[in-house]
C-alpha cells in the first residue's frame, strides 16, 4: 500500500488482485489507498482452451481478470462493501493471442514476431463486492512497433532485465520500451496494465474522494 495516501474509498482500502510492480505503481501514484493481495491462476492454459474455442481476445481478457478476482477474494474475505479490482492484459497479433514470456528466448521471440507491425493490447479490469463481479471495461491500445534488428532487441532486454517478464511483448513504454514504438493509439495507462481513468471513475461513483487529512494539510500549507 502506498504511503501517500490521499484518495479513500468509504467501505475500506481497495484490494488489488495483482502482486504487479507497475498496476501497483498506478495507485500509488494516484493516490488510492489499497491492499494487493497475490493471486495463482494457469493463464497459459486457459489462454490456449480460448483460443481453441474461438473466444475473442478481448473476452479472454475480461475472464482471466474476473478468475483472478474470485481467487483473492476466496484468499482475502473482504469486509462488507469492500471493493476488489482484478486486471489482465492480451495481446493479439495477427489474429494470435500472446501472453507474458517465461523466459528471455521466448521474450526475444515475441519482439521480433512484433517487428515492424502493428498490434492490439487489450486491457480488462474487472470490479468485485461481496465476490460478486459489478462492473468492468476493456481498453484496447493499437501500437505499431519499429523494425529492429536482432542486436537491438538483445541490448534492450539487457537494460530492463526481469521487467521483460511482467507484460506480454515484454515493453515497457515509461522506460526504455518508449524506444521500440513508433506509433501508441490509446490509453497510455491501459498500455502499463490499467484502464486507470475508468477505474477512478467508477470509484469516485461509489465514494472515492480526497482524504481530509490531505485536504486540511493543502489548507494549512496555504495559509502558511
Amino acid at each position: 500500500m502506498t504511503d501517500t495516501v490521499f484518495a479513500r474509498l468509504p467501505t475500506g482500502p481497495l484490494i488489488l488482485a495483482s502482486t504487479s510492480v507497475t498496476r501497483q505503481r498506478l495507485l500509488s501514484n494516484a493516490g488510492i489507498e489499497y491492499v494487493a493481495q497475490s493471486v495463482r491462476i494457469d493463464e497459459d492454459a486457459f489462454r490456449h482452451a480460448a483460443a481453441a474455442e474461438g473466444v475473442a481476445a478481448k473476452d479472454v481478457a475480461v475472464l482471466l481478470a474476473e478468475m483472478k478476482g474470485q481467487a483473492a477474494h476466496s484468499s482475502v474475505a473482504p469486509a462488507p462493501g469492500q471493493l476488489l479490482l482484478a486486471a489482465d492484459q492480451i495481446l493479439e497479433l495477427d489474429g494470435k493471442m500472446l501472453g507474458k514470456p517465461s523466459d528471455r528466448d521466448m521474450a526475444t521471440r515475441q519482439i521480433q514476431g512484433l517487428s515492424g507491425k502493428t498490434h492490439s493490447l487489450h486491457t480488462a479490469a474487472v470490479m468485485f463486492r461481496e465476490g460478486q463481479r459489478i462492473w468492468h471495461h476493456v481498453a484496447e491500445t493499437r501500437l505499431q512497433m519499429r523494425t529492429l534488428q536482432d542486436g537491438e532487441i538483445a541490448s534492450y532486454l539487457d537494460i530492463i532485465g526481469e521487467a521483460a517478464f511482467w507484460s506480454p511483448g515484454s515493453y515497457q513504454i515509461e522506460g526504455a520500451g518508449m524506444h521500440l514504438f513508433h506509433k501508441i493509439e490509446g490509453c497510455h495507462y491501459s498500455v502499463l496494465g490499467l484502464p486507470l481513468l475508468e477505474v477512478t471513475g467508477f470509484l469516485r461513483e461509489h465514494g472515492l474522494a480526497f482524504a481530509e487529512s490531505a485536504s486540511k494539510a493543502g489548507e494549512s500549507e496555504a495559509d502558511r
